[in-house]
């Protein structure tokens, strides 16, 4: 009877924590999805590529919309649950509430653990893969780019004329430059051959000339220059803009082990270690998030209403909006040195775990909770002003 049951309600939420952890991860996704759409458009990168960007970046999305989607999954489930009295039932056959809870906890167990692992080992392998494809992107643009007889204008601040490209080799004969990057020092280039050089290391591709003259006017001062020179090297800013869509996940860069070092080595130095200490127990109580949403979603979903579903998606973004709120007042507390670091992840999973503890308490007791029965008749009075004000239209 108690396997049954279990399997019952994993089944049940399973369905719902995947929609809702897809949906989820589409929305944070949605403004780097439409970055990289603009680079198909504008920039003709292939549509493999950029599901390789978006596979490389979502460990740094799904951190957060695991526990997310599990709350959604545990609130929508026991919520219908107990809208068609099936909780009721469970009861009446000699079953607990703890007892219907268990395979919840063993399901955030679940959660929290792939969460811990993204957190420890996907952060980290996401971050390098994206950098690196970029870098693939950034130099396989560049060989495509460059077409022979063609002012090429594909690279920010200059314009690239190219006599002639050997089919086999990257060799590149006849070469002219118009360099305006530097608005006070504009380069007029000539070469007679060049040639793509890539710096994994530091991933940049610089276009090698050989054998030519640099003609600068410098409009300011009204100066004309030449120089002749066996070697220029010229840094392709297209890799550039590649790169800056990969500084927006600078914070999630370092693993936990760089974090740690890098502490160390500030202690060493007498520097202050706050943020990364902040940091560090962040990327420990995340995951963690998972359990307290667990607790929180059984009796949440199973409190007497008269509202459908959409009452358990509206709780479920009040109880995540207030989470993160907390999360950051701490975190910023934290860095202000007004509480120690270790609470700067840990206070809200401690404020909403003990909540969460103290509801499945009263609910197992089916003891109501003012403060839920408010916000339900709230919501209630709401919901129907709204249907009201349609069906008067």
């Amino acid at each position: 009877m108690k396997k049954t049951v279990s399997l019952y309600l994993v089944k049940e939420i399973l369905p719902i924590f995947f929609i809702a952890l897809m949906t989820f991860t589409v929305i944070l996704l949605m403004d780097k999805i439409l970055k990289l759409i603009e680079l198909i458009v504008t920039r003709g990168v292939q549509l493999s590529q950029i599901l390789t960007l978006l596979l490389f970046i979502s460990p740094s999305f799904l951190i957060f919309t695991i526990p997310m989607a599990f709350l959604l999954a545990a609130l929508l489930s026991f919520g219908r649950l107990s809208g068609d009295s099936e909780i009721t039932a469970f009861k009446a056959s000699g079953l607990s509430l703890y007892q219907l809870y268990l395979p919840v906890l063993l399901l955030s167990i679940a959660a929290y653990l792939l969460t811990t692992f993204l957190v420890i080992y996907g952060l980290p392998w996401g971050n390098r893969g994206f950098k690196a494809t970029l870098y693939l992107m950034a130099q396989t643009k560049a060989d495509i780019e460059i077409k022979e007889r063609v002012f090429n204008d594909v690279f920010d601040g200059f314009v690239v004329y190219v006599n002639k490209v050997p089919i086999q080799g990257k060799k590149m004969e006849g070469i002219l430059i118009y360099d305006e990057r530097d608005k006070e020092k504009v380069n007029t280039i000539f070469a007679s051959e060049g040639f793509l050089v890539s710096h994994p290391k530091s991933q940049e591709v610089i276009l090698r000339l050989i054998n030519g003259d640099v003609h600068r006017y410098e409009p300011k001062t009204n100066l004309y220059q030449k120089m002749q020179f066996d070697t220029y090297d010229l840094r392709l800013e297209l890799a550039k803009t590649f790169a800056t869509l990969g500084k927006k996940l600078k914070e999630y860069e370092m693993s936990i082990d760089d974090i740690k070092e890098k502490m160390e080595a500030k202690r060493i130095l007498g520097q202050d270690i706050t943020p990364q200490e902040v940091e560090l127990h962040k990327r420990y109580a995340i995951p963690f998030a998972c359990l307290v949403f667990g607790l929180l979603g059984v009796p949440l979903g199973i409190q007497p209403r008269r509202s459908g579903r959409s009452y358990g998606f509206v709780l479920s973004l009040l109880i995540l909006l207030s989470y993160y709120i907390s999360l950051t007042a701490s975190e910023i507390l934290a860095l202000r040195k007004m509480i120690p670091p270790v609470l700067s992840g840990w206070t809200p999973n401690l404020l909403f775990g003990g909540l969460g503890i103290f509801l499945l308490i009263k609910t197992s007791r089916e003891s109501p909770f003012k403060p839920l029965i408010w916000i339900t008749e709230a919501f209630d009075f709401i919901q129907g002003k709204w249907k009201g004000l349609f069906e008067n239209v």
